[in-house]
């Protein structure tokens, strides 16, 4: 299980792929960790060095109690250390849901680092007055998860999540995926949804590396990717056919066709702007 420290927590990561190709790096989403993109990395492990992290709070990875060291910058230091870590000058970053939260950080704190961006699901700030109600309901509703696991803990929020699931393997998957994650994991990664800083006035003049926005037409969360794509008239911006929240989880086959095309284009310098529906 390979591993490396930064301020005396550890973090566990995954690789896949001949090291001296070109690096992908993969961010999971909130609750989730770098094993929701094993067939990811099997697939980019055949051309590129995928890279995927359980990010702190989530896996295997240190999950400290203290609530300060949560915050978003902190987590963009951590895939900075994993890249000095691993000897890595730069990277495509991937990022879904959560994990975009991160990256849409780290590009906008060393855009120099990456040769790529892809942000999936993810959302450039907690709130704005460009975002709809359909995203404002969501974040009412992780809220209160947060307000069940500070009382009962993570396993009692699995059951909830779990009770209306009918098959009973998903159900048992999603109660375990719950309880895997600590309680301080959890509230620390949910304070740092909430105190990120608002992004959106940054990303015109940051991002100014291939980028790649990708939603799915029934996510909650799809009005953040719009808000993205008017600030962003030169990214890539793919909308995935009925498909909820998690495009690279629910569509991976398609999610990867996208990218696979993205990264060709950015190989062959190309330009990468554009809107298309798949």
């Amino acid at each position: 299980m390979p591993e490396f420290t930064r301020d005396g927590l550890s973090f566990h990561y995954e690789t896949r792929g001949d090291p001296t190709a070109p690096a992908v790096v993969l961010l999971h989403g909130f609750t989730s960790d770098l094993r929701a993109w094993h067939e990811h990395m099997e697939v980019l492990g055949r051309d590129y060095f995928a890279v995927a992290l359980d990010m702190r709070g989530h896996g295997a990875s240190a999950a400290p109690e203290d609530l300060a060291l949560y915050a978003i910058e902190e987590y963009a230091a951590d895939v900075r250390a994993l890249l000095d870590h691993l000897e890595l000058e730069v990277c495509a970053l991937v990022g879904c849901s959560f994990g975009g939260m991160v990256a849409a950080q780290f590009a906008v704190t060393w855009p120099e680092r990456l040769a790529a961006l892809v942000l999936s699901d993810a959302s450039p700030a907690y709130a704005s007055d460009r975002y709809d109600e359909a995203f404002r309901a969501r974040e009412r509703g992780i809220d209160a998860n947060d307000e069940v696991v500070r009382k009962m803990g993570t396993a009692e929020l699995g059951k909830r999540a779990a009770a209306n699931v009918s098959d009973p393997f998903l159900a048992a998957a999603l109660r375990k995926r719950y309880s895997r994650m600590s309680r301080e994991g959890f509230i620390g990664a949910a304070h740092t949804r909430r105190s990120r800083p608002d992004l959106i006035p940054q990303l015109r003049e940051k991002l100014t590396m291939p980028v790649l926005l990708c939603t799915g037409d029934k996510d909650p969360v799809r009005c953040a990717f719009e808000v993205m794509a008017e600030e962003l008239p030169t990214a890539r911006a793919v909308t995935f056919r009925d498909t909820g929240h998690g495009v690279p989880m629910l569509k991976p086959e398609p999610f990867l066709k996208v990218l696979y095309a993205f990264f060709e284009a950015v190989e062959d310098d190309q330009p990468v702007a554009g809107r298309s529906t798949v």
